[in-house]
């Protein structure tokens, strides 16, 4: 079984358990972590996820963050894009306030769409563009607030005890979430 059937076999045990309305947010999240290198396959397979949640009853709304950064630095003036050009620490800087509330209205737009928000899973995808600009952590705490449901976040990287690290090159980082791991 590759990495991907099995993650999607650990999901649908998850996902079949009972939901516990009215946890912290922090507690009513869930990281399927993959390895890096399974993205595309993923990305492949993603309504299969939602067909799994669908069949337990949930609702499923998909947050695509993929091409987020392309769009949010064309949304820039070309005068002050070329500026952080001149200095690329200032892309950094700017991603972590400016595109994270960006980011972060983007999905409680997406979050509205939700029926019945308590039981929904909101399934948090393409995280590959925070790479090197905003710390997945940051986005994370960022919408906590926001959902009532259940987030899903598609994690590529992995997890080490209660570390998760990023695109397995950033420094981990301990979170509460609900660990659903692409093994056995």
């Amino acid at each position: 079984m590759n990495r991907i059937d099995q993650l999607l076999e650990n999901y649908r045990s998850h996902i079949r358990m009972p939901l516990r309305p009215g946890l912290p947010p922090s507690q009513r999240v869930w990281f399927a972590v993959y390895p890096a290198s399974e993205e595309r396959r993923l990305m492949n397979r993603i309504d299969d996820f939602a067909l799994l949640t669908q069949a337990a009853g949930h609702p499923w709304v998909r947050v695509d963050l993929q091409g987020s950064l392309a769009r949010w630095i064309d949304s820039v003036e070309e005068e002050e894009r070329a500026e952080w050009f001149k200095n690329p620490d200032d892309i950094e800087l700017y991603a972590k306030t400016e595109w994270k509330e960006l980011l972060t209205r983007y999905f409680k737009s997406q979050a509205l769409r939700a029926e019945a928000p308590e039981s929904t899973v909101f399934a948090l995808t393409g995280l590959m563009d925070l790479f090197d600009f905003l710390h997945v952590s940051e986005l994370i705490d960022s919408l906590e607030e926001i959902f009532r449901g259940y987030l899903l976040v598609f994690f590529p990287g992995e997890k080490e005890g209660n570390n998760y690290r990023f695109l397995d090159a950033r420094t981990g980082w301990n979170y509460l979430a609900a660990p659903i791991l692409a093994e056995k």
